[in-house]
């Protein structure tokens, strides 16, 4: 891809430091930052980026890029880059294709910064991020990244924090489990959740967003996010259950929420539970399971994105009882066939 023209010449600056040392020698997901960026480099048409960097890296840094598959011939120079240049910092994750129409639109590339790397915790959180991004949001990058981008990039420069946007998203769940256990009408039973789900996917999303463009990931807004979502989950089929039992009056809907909370609880203890202990990422990662498998497959059908869909989809329509008989077997199902693997595993080893 040829650079247009007009546009200012790609450098990198790989003079940032953090408590490590150079982020141009960090490694995300087996590859070095600078490599990351003289990808992203290339993807706009730089095939020979300068790179500006302290005297007292130069020999890391050479050493890096003699190590560099298809190595181009960068030019290696000291100081600050020079004003008249787009620059791309070693201490920054972009959206590569954000970035092409940020810069074609002459705006800074800083807009299209999707993680900050000079804060705490921010550098270990940068390969998850990567990884997640090959499948986040299946259904919902159609629709709800982009208000979610816009409202992370507007509470950017304010005091509002990440851990807001998470609490109004647990908030408009659980309103939305109230009106469907209590509502007395479809406009509220129906309708409304609805609305308010598909607004707490919007909120959901520019959560993650907005501590990246800030810099302000922790573990614990991690924590926060996760388990929030896990009470969401279990509220909403508990609301689902009761109101099912109070237009049926069949007892066995509410057996049905009691054995979807236990399997879903189970499944996501589980889960976590054996990864922290064989630090196996793939149980969790879709990316890494082929979808054309029956364990893919699998995957894929509790996606979280999917699932959230098929509640608004559901809720619209008034039949979410569907989507808790169905998951009910789904995550029993799920957790029985895990437990069954890992022993397997664990009478191997």
């Amino acid at each position: 891809m040829a650079r247009p023209s007009s546009a200012k010449p790609v450098v990198i600056d790989a003079r940032p430091r953090g408590a490590a040392g150079p982020f141009a020698e960090a490694t995300v997901l087996g590859r070095t930052m600078l490599d990351h960026l003289l990808d992203t480099a290339e993807s706009l048409g730089e095939a020979s980026p300068a790179i500006y960097a302290d005297e007292r890296e130069q020999v890391s840094l050479t050493t890096l890029l003699k190590r560099r598959r298809n190595q181009s011939h960068q030019r290696l120079s000291f100081g600050p880059p020079p004003e008249a240049s787009t620059v791309l910092r070693t201490d920054r994750l972009y959206d590569a294709s954000k970035l092409r129409s940020t810069l074609r639109k002459g705006r800074s590339p800083e807009s299209a910064v999707v993680w900050r790397l000079d804060t705490p915790h921010a550098l270990a959180g940068a390969g998850d991020e990567l990884l997640r991004r090959r499948t986040y949001q299946p259904l919902g990058r159609f629709w709800a990244i982009q208000p979610a981008r816009a409202l992370a990039r507007i509470l950017t420069p304010t005091r509002v924090r990440p851990n807001a946007l998470t609490l109004a998203s647990a908030v408009l769940m659980l309103i939305s489990a109230a009106s469907i256990a209590w509502g007395n009408s479809r406009l509220i039973q129906n309708a409304l959740p609805a609305a308010l789900m598909a607004l707490a996917l919007v909120l959901d999303t520019a959560d993650g967003h907005l501590a990246r463009l800030q810099g302000t990931a922790s573990n614990y807004g991690r924590w926060l996010d996760s388990n929030l979502d896990e009470l969401g989950d279990i509220t909403l089929h508990v609301a689902v259950a009761w109101s099912a039992y109070q237009t049926t009056s069949w007892v066995g809907w509410l057996l049905i929420a009691l054995i979807y909370t236990a399997g879903k609880y189970l499944f996501f203890v589980g889960t976590t539970t054996w990864q922290e202990s064989n630090g196996l990422e793939a149980e969790a990662n879709p990316a890494m399971i082929s979808a054309r498998s029956a364990r893919g497959l699998a995957h894929w059908l509790g996606h979280a994105d999917l699932r959230w869909h098929s509640w608004i989809i559901l809720a619209g329509l008034g039949r979410l009882d569907v989507e808790l008989v169905a998951f009910a077997i789904y995550f029993p199902a799920r957790t029985l066939a895990g437990a069954w693997r890992k022993r397997g595993r664990h009478e191997q080893a």
